[in-house]
């Protein structure tokens, strides 16, 4: 008779530590989703703001390129509110992902800025001038484009004997 006091504390204390051991594992579940959706929501908006600005990036080329071909003074693009808008859109949504991506778009964006305040509003447009932010567009725009496919193409597989 004095045995079952042993069975019912140890059951009791097996029961206990099972449902610990169940509620850390089901938080730890729970945090693990909230991480993952919380990154999966920053992607989505980065990549949103990263598209519109492409847009924007665009607009400016065909402005660039009609400068050099028409010879018309090149807008001021970087006083406008959808210039500010949308760079510091992009530029805050892909620090949100991580310094390393955040800080090399935030030097290019920087050059393209600088590169298009020396040719803004020249009539005739230096034509020197023109063509150094439009190769400071065009280095923004292939950076902005290759972050933007990653992971969206997967390399084709190659069979055995086409190696050999």
């Amino acid at each position: 008779m004095q045995g079952w006091w042993a069975n019912l504390l140890q059951g009791a204390l097996s029961a206990v530590i099972g449902g610990i051991v169940a509620a850390l594992t089901a938080w730890v579940v729970v945090v693990a989703t909230r991480r993952h959706e919380r990154r999966v929501a920053l992607e989505i908006e980065a990549r949103t703001s990263a598209i519109e600005f492409f847009l924007l990036l665009a607009d400016i080329d065909v402005q660039l390129t009609r400068s050099l071909d028409n010879g018309t003074a090149l807008p001021h693009i970087t006083d406008s509110k959808n210039w500010t808008a949308s760079a510091l859109k992009a530029e805050i949504a892909l620090f949100s992902l991580g310094r390393k991506v955040g800080n090399a778009f935030s030097q290019q964006i920087g050059d393209l800025r600088r590169a298009l305040e020396l040719a803004e509003g020249d009539n005739p447009p230096d034509a020197a001038l023109v063509t150094a932010a439009a190769a400071a567009l065009h280095v923004l725009t292939d950076h902005l484009a290759d972050w933007l496919m990653q992971g969206r193409h997967r390399p084709e597989p190659v069979s055995t004997r086409a190696q050999l």
